[in-house]
């Protein structure tokens, strides 16, 4: 079975874009520490599933209309084949209480890969309860903080050159620990001739995806022959 985040899907986009007159609220609401955390995240991460923020955030759907209404957040759309999956990205509102500056419309620059890679950060993000999450450069969708460490996440969405590029420039100067995020394992073969010098792990869609809330279960690792095997 594929992954329901799968890039071979027949996914089409459907964004919302702002108005450049759009008004600001005067009054905003910024005291809810749940929000926060979840306007923090969307900060730092751009997009995020309707799902997500109810699962991880405990914003139900009631909570995120009226966070749209409050323009914390943006209301889009994803769709495949007749399904509709609600995303949504920052708000101009939503900018002002995470003290971040704020582009107008900065998400229609995504591309579909684009956005299946942050959602299925997400689905990672749920296995470091508390966790925080901090920004990372390119290729990376952002670094998570556990226990004092950051962990930079990669995910791949088709081939991974850009990763491979970064590590080539990089060298030995790059020795972060890192979590890569596959639909297969085929995909990130190529990541075995820079792995055996890299503090990596890595997961699958399957297994985020799986049901299985214990993190032991959903991380592979290179053995010494070459072969990612299952850390537990």
């Amino acid at each position: 079975m594929s992954s329901p985040f799968s890039i071979e899907q027949p996914w089409t986009l459907h964004w919302q874009r702002l108005p450049s007159n759009l008004k600001t609220i005067n009054y905003i609401n910024g005291e809810s520490p749940k929000e926060c955390a979840a306007l923090d995240a969307l900060a730092k991460v751009g997009i995020i599933r309707g799902k997500q923020l109810a699962r991880l955030f405990r914003l139900p759907k009631k909570r995120q209309k009226r966070m749209v209404k409050e323009q914390k957040i943006v209301r889009h759309e994803m769709h495949v084949n007749k399904q509709i999956i609600p995303i949504y990205t920052l708000g101009q509102t939503g900018a002002i209480v995470t003290d971040v500056p704020y582009e107008a419309n900065y998400w229609v620059k995504y591309q579909t890969k684009d956005v299946l890679k942050r959602l299925m950060f997400f689905e990672l993000y749920q296995f470091f309860p508390g966790a925080v999450i901090i920004p990372a450069p390119q290729p990376f969708i952002a670094a998570i903080e556990w226990k004092g460490k950051p962990f930079y996440v990669y995910v791949c969405r088709g081939d991974i050159k850009d990763l491979l590029l970064h590590l080539k420039w990089k060298g030995s100067s790059f020795n972060e620990r890192m979590i890569a995020i596959t639909e297969s394992m085929k995909h990130i073969g190529p990541l075995k001739t820079y792995a055996k010098d890299m503090k990596l792990r890595i997961t699958t869609d399957k297994d985020l995806m799986a049901g299985d809330k214990d993190s032991q279960n959903v991380f592979y690792l290179l053995d010494e022959q070459g072969e990612f095997i299952k850390e537990a």
